[in-house]
């Protein structure tokens, strides 16, 4: 069997090598992305786990994209149990404050959406997509920067005080550190099940078993019920035109996809090449405010797919630009030389704290996350899914290039991909460039609009309109912009950015 020309770009050396063999036993795009994944689901635990969410954008070659919506989901509640939570300020950015622990926790939809993603598009048996995780879960993987970065934040105050979480994330009183070997107990037999069963297993069989038991005994809300009524759904995504690229983005109910579109419309609408870097800089502190105004509008209102496309009308943005002018996530992108593209970004959200005895699946928080929640806590549906600021991408044009690429960071995650493009298409940067080049993110505190910013944006241009944060230097806050790219003559490179860990692989 031929191996398969691919370019991966993810955080984690373990992840990029479970797709690399993967594409040299012959696994198409699809097949590496899932396998890619489910070896994140330990390399990368607590950024992303088989107990949080993901999407998946697809761009098959001379086909239509899609997007597998895998979002956290609300379960069905009779009566909420606020005291089954407690809540945590991380100092993470300027602080946040989320709420964790069994009561935060919602319906997973991750496995849902990779086994939705190989049934359509994979090409290798599953057991064999799924093996390269299985080893790794048998022998142990080297904790990685980002891992241990966010034990050092976050391990004690979310992760410590449940023994089944401290006893995969911590040795003693330590937590993991980078270079550790590590594993998750009980992890191997969860994913060897997975890869006999299929996700049925997880989300009806004793894993779903599982969930029930340690949550409801602890006051939470997730039965097995939930996870077994719980469908992927394959959307069309919104698709914009931007430099000569099209740009297939997360569509409602996210609302990553359009704050993405939005803002590169507002910046192509008043884009200069001449311009000075201070007046760049502020044209897109300027989109930033002004999307943050418009997510907080539209989050108080009825977010739909017809809203999403009227905010994309380029006459309207502009009208909306000129009137401001007077959690935890990771991303991987992989491509082919053929031009299937995979763009894949999954959530843990910022960790329950809580890892279901007896399978080493980590949990997400998503139903105590304030953002994740902009009408309240414990208002959607049962079923429904949760706003997401996720926006795995795909942009091709006619030329036969093809670009995936996304970046993890809650907030900054629509942001990051923002100024990835800027760079990429609108300043004509490198792949490589574009993914260094320093970065600003707009927030509102304290009743002000704060620049947050690292060395070598140039702030003149906004201390006259914005309070300003400068970091001390590059920083895993501002997201991590990961791309893969095919050339016109079927060349694949694939970039990470090393505010994370990042790693890549290309054949």
């Amino acid at each position: 069997m031929s191996s398969t020309k691919i370019a991966i770009a993810a955080d984690s050396p373990a992840t990029v090598r479970a797709g690399q063999i993967i594409a040299e036993n012959g696994g198409n795009a699809v097949d590496v992305a899932v396998g890619c994944a489910l070896a994140a689901s330990l390399a990368e635990v607590l950024m992303c786990s088989l107990g949080g969410s993901a999407f998946i954008t697809i761009k098959p070659p001379g086909e239509k994209p899609v997007v597998i919506d895998g979002a956290d989901a609300m379960p069905g509640i009779s009566s909420v149990n606020t005291h089954a939570w407690r809540e945590v300020v991380v100092p993470y950015g300027d602080g946040i404050a989320v709420n964790v622990g069994h009561g935060s926790i919602a319906i997973p939809g991750m496995l849902r959406a990779l086994e939705a993603a190989w049934k359509h598009y994979g090409h290798m048996p599953w057991k064999e997509v799924m093996a390269p995780a299985i080893q790794m879960a048998r022998e142990g993987v080297a904790a990685n920067m980002t891992l241990a970065t966010w034990l050092e934040l976050a391990g004690r105050l979310i992760f410590y005080p449940q023994a089944e979480s401290r006893k995969c994330f911590f040795t003693g009183e330590q937590p993991i550190r980078e270079n550790d070997i590590f594993t998750l107990p009980d992890y191997d037999q969860t994913l060897d099940a997975i890869a006999t069963e299929g996700a049925r297993v997880f989300y009806e069989g004793y894993i779903a078993e599982a969930f029930e038991r340690e949550i409801q005994s602890h006051g939470g809300h997730l039965k097995r019920s939930d996870m077994a009524n719980y469908r992927a759904i394959i959307r069309e995504p919104l698709v914009i035109s931007s430099q000569n690229y099209k740009l297939a983005l997360n569509p409602p109910p996210s609302i990553g996809g359009a704050m993405v579109g939005s803002m590169i419309g507002m910046i192509d609408s008043r884009w200069d090449p001449a311009s000075s870097p201070e007046n760049k800089a502020l044209l897109l502190a300027r989109a930033q405010e002004a999307m943050l105004n418009l997510r907080h509008e539209e989050a108080a209102g009825h977010w739909s797919e017809k809203r999403a496309f009227q905010i994309l009308e380029r006459a309207w943005l502009k009208k909306y630009l000129d009137k401001r002018l007077s959690p935890n996530t990771l991303h991987m992108s992989i491509i082919s030389s053929e031009g299937a593209a995979v763009s894949i970004t999954m959530s843990n959200g910022y960790g329950s704290g809580i890892t279901i005895p007896g399978t080493g699946v980590t949990c997400n928080n998503s139903l105590g996350e304030p953002e994740l929640n902009p009408h309240g806590f414990f208002t959607l549906k049962p079923q429904e899914r949760f706003v997401s600021n996720m926006s795995p991408a795909v942009a091709w044009n006619e030329q036969g290039k093809v670009i995936a690429m996304g970046s993890p960071g809650a907030s900054r995650i629509t942001t990051t991909m923002t100024q990835g493009w800027m760079n990429l298409a609108h300043n004509k940067l490198d792949p490589q460039e574009s993914v260094n080049a320093p970065r600003l993110h707009v927030d509102y505190q304290d009743n002000k609009y704060v620049v947050q910013y690292e060395p070598g944006v140039n702030p003149d241009g906004l201390k006259q309109h914005f309070q300003l944060r400068p970091f001390n230097s590059k920083d895993m806050y501002f997201g991590a912009f990961n791309i893969a790219i095919r050339d016109e003559n079927g060349r694949v490179e694939a970039v990470a950015d090393n505010r994370r860990h990042g790693a890549t692989y290309h054949s």
